[in-house]
């Protein structure tokens, strides 16, 4: 057999790890090289992550990232916005096109199926409170702060 047995995906990475931590002991402990070349690899890697840093970051770089960060954030984010909004035109535009193609027939349709009387239901007004408190709401509260 030339190649390794197919080992589930969490066999793989216990052994991984486990080879991954006997090399990272052993090239902090100084231990003698193995024969195992994938240890051997993991021990390079142990031994240049111990090593300091060549250069120094200049003063001010962590700032600088924060702000190239938060500007390249702004910039997605109203690219975002902008399809977002084009997005919702383009299915208003379409509801608004099948409602005059459609609209008739709809409402003929609702008509059959539910009765005008039964719209008037006390529940109904109650559910329709409901869901427009929670959304009108905060606008009037930001108004009456603001106003003050």
């Amino acid at each position: 057999m030339n190649h390794e047995p197919k080992l589930p995906r969490d066999e793989v990475d216990e052994r991984e790890w486990a080879l991954q931590e006997q090399a990272f002991h052993a090239e902090r402990l100084g231990f003698a090289p193995t024969d195992n070349t994938t240890v051997l690899r993991y021990r390079a890697v142990a031994r240049v992550l111990r090593q300091p840093m060549d250069e120094n970051l200049p003063a001010g770089f962590a700032q600088r990232v924060a702000i190239q960060a938060r500007r390249r954030a702004v910039v997605d984010m109203r690219f975002e916005l902008y399809m977002s909004w084009t997005l919702l035109g383009v299915l208003i535009a379409m509801l608004a096109t099948l409602a005059a193609l459609h609209g008739l027939a709809w409402l003929q349709l609702v008509e059959s199926i539910l009765p005008v009387h039964a719209l008037m239901n006390p529940w109904l007004l109650a559910l329709a409170v409901f869901v427009a408190l929670p959304v009108a709401l905060p606008h009037a509260l930001n108004r009456l702060i603001s106003s003050r």
